[in-house]
């Protein structure tokens, strides 16, 4: 039996002579096994002359040569002129390499029954042969093919399906991909990492039935497993399905009665059904005797909290400061919790108590900022950003997170030009940084220059291609200027396609639908985003659909509800100007 440690489908293709193990020495040895035998080395400049000799040596350096140059196809034919004639298992391979780069799937498929005939036991073989049937569509033969592979390398089933699932997300066709991943599911139904593979590639194709039944098996299949329950979780939460999410979770706590994260989980899911008595009762139970989990404990904090269970709250930090090194957790959790309640100068007393020493001193100086925001005190929060990020002692994480949030506040506060100042430094130092090209998007928008705000966005998309704020920000903007829209569509489908239930990315897609003159899609899908999250940005647009569409009491309403949540909205205040002045108020309307 041959089994390789590197993946079995790698399709990386490194024709550089000296690392492939093809290189020829003065002797006319090679480091690894021969490929072919020559008397003399030939340079690659020779083997490309019109007239160079045909022989094996010859295709070999060509191969390499125009592997060099990225030109694959080339590449490949020479790489097979050689290997169609050898019984070199190393050779085969590397040509086989060579036909998937250049996407010559036939090739690469006769390059493997060849290699199957030398060495029936060869995974790589097996997994080529494999991929060319599903590249032609032939579910039969891939079936035959994947059942070889997995005799020949018996005990890596796990790495076999995971291979094959990485290559039916990134390498074939949507719907080709997308049948296999039915066809796998029905073809291994006992077949537990079958299952999983199944359910994540439906995940990710937006199949979220298939996703949920193969969940669903997985379960049943490796009950013993919490990934089998944390699948399960994520697509239930992915599908909306608050009742599926509660029964995995009760599942999941059965089998791990220890394990935290599914407590807490129960918890939040029966808060967010609306069964606020049983989560009290877990919450009680819980903190009859406090556990010693710093982590658990915290969220318990959180959760008693939010149902107004302000004892059982007191109960859970009252643990949590007994226990060494979690004193500034307690401060943020307190700083927090008074800052939902509204307590803007006591939630910012809890907050300055965190130490500089403590790895929650970035979030509570961050929180610290919003809180002196809230009380109309930018420069006090500005002012405390800055010398967060002159202490002794923080790395390069909180630095980030300080920085960002001097950049936000800056801009917030009207002062542009020092937040595009902050993005551009943090960029230049940390180019990886995507949130502070966001930012530099945004303050751009903010200067009206939105040309370049676009060309921002842009780059990021291309570095972070499922980067959905950025999907999200570039699609809205390009339906908002009535530009490229059917660009702007597909931005916005991605980016709702990465997180379904974000409101502003719902609230991009009516306005796209607005720009496309379906009136009655673009209000269903801002009604949603509105009664998601009750935003006066979001009730501007939707107020003016319902306003084009004739529907003027219901628009009326729309905006006197959104400017009682902010009646300082820019978007909301130049919507009213254009169609219901008098709404705004009074010696305000030309702002």
């Amino acid at each position: 039996m041959r089994s390789t440690s590197v993946s079995a489908l790698a399709l990386g293709l490194s024709l550089l002579t000296a690392a492939s193990g093809c290189a020829i020495s003065s002797q006319g040895q090679s480091s690894s096994p021969p490929l072919v035998n020559s008397a003399s080395p030939v340079t690659a400049s020779e083997a490309e002359s019109p007239g160079a000799d045909q022989s094996p040596i010859f295709h070999v350096l060509a191969a390499e040569s125009y592997g060099r140059k990225k030109q694959f196809d080339e590449a490949a034919g020479h790489y097979a002129a050689v290997a169609m004639e050898s019984d070199n298992p190393f050779l085969l391979e590397r040509a086989i390499q060579a036909a998937i780069f250049a996407e010559r799937f036939d090739l690469a498929q006769s390059l493997a029954q060849r290699l199957s005939r030398i060495d029936p036991q060869n995974a790589r073989a097996a997994a080529v042969m494999m991929i060319s049937a599903l590249e032609a569509g032939d579910f039969q033969a891939a079936d035959r093919a994947l059942n070889h592979w997995l005799e020949t390398d018996s005990g890596n089933a796990e790495q076999i399906f995971n291979e094959t699932g990485q290559y039916l997300q990134k390498r074939i066709d949507r719907a080709q991909a997308m049948a296999y991943t039915r066809h796998l599911s029905e073809r291994f139904p006992q077949q537990y990492q079958a299952q999983v593979v199944v359910a994540k590639l439906a995940l990710s194709f937006g199949e979220l039935d298939l996703a949920a039944r193969s969940a669903e098996r997985v379960r049943a299949l490796g009950p013993d497993k919490m990934s089998s329950y944390d699948l399960g979780m994520v697509i239930a939460n992915r599908r909306g399905d608050i009742e599926q999410a509660i029964e995995v979770l009760q599942q999941a706590r059965r089998r791990f009665p220890d394990e935290g994260r599914y407590l807490s989980g129960l918890i939040e899911a029966h808060i967010a059904a609306g069964n606020i008595r049983q989560a009290t009762t877990l919450l009680e139970n819980s903190l009859a005797e406090p556990p010693a989990d710093p982590k658990l404990l915290r969220n318990l904090a959180l959760f008693s909290f939010e149902i107004d269970q302000a004892d059982l709250a007191d109960k859970a930090l009252n643990r949590l400061k007994d226990i060494p090194g979690q004193s500034d957790q307690v401060y943020l959790i307190r700083g927090r919790i008074a800052l939902r309640k509204g307590d803007i100068q006591g939630g910012a007393r809890a907050l300055s108590r965190v130490s500089v020493k403590s790895d929650q001193f970035a979030n509570a100086q961050v929180l610290l900022a919003a809180a002196r925001v809230e009380m109309g005190d930018a420069e006090g929060a500005i002012a405390g950003l800055k010398a967060a990020l002159n202490a002794q002692g923080i790395d390069e994480a909180d630095q980030q997170q300080l920085m960002l949030a001097l950049a936000s506040t800056l801009a917030e506060s009207g002062r542009f030009e020092e937040s595009l100042e902050v993005s551009q430094q943090a960029i230049s130092a940390w180019p990886d940084a995507s949130d502070f090209r966001l930012q530099k998007a945004l303050t751009l928008f903010a200067l009206e220059k939105t040309e370049a705000a676009i060309k921002e966005l842009r780059v990021l998309v291309e570095q972070e291609p499922d980067h959905a704020p950025a999907l999200n920000a570039l699609g809205y903007t390009l339906a908002d200027e009535d530009r490229n829209l059917d660009e702007a569509a597909d931005l916005i489908e991605r980016a709702l396609h990465l997180d379904p239930g974000n409101p502003a990315f719902m609230d991009s897609l009516g306005w796209l639908k607005y720009r496309q003159g379906k009136l009655d899609q673009a209000i269903d899908a801002l009604k949603k985003a509105f009664g998601q999250s009750p935003n006066a940005e979001i009730g501007s647009h939707l107020g003016e659909v319902l306003w084009v569409k004739g529907e003027r009491d219901k628009a009326l309403e729309i905006w006197r509800e959104s400017l009682e949540i902010n009646p300082r909205d820019t978007t909301l205040r130049r919507t009213l100007r254009n169609f219901a002045p008098e709404l705004l108020p009074a010696n305000n309307g030309k702002q």
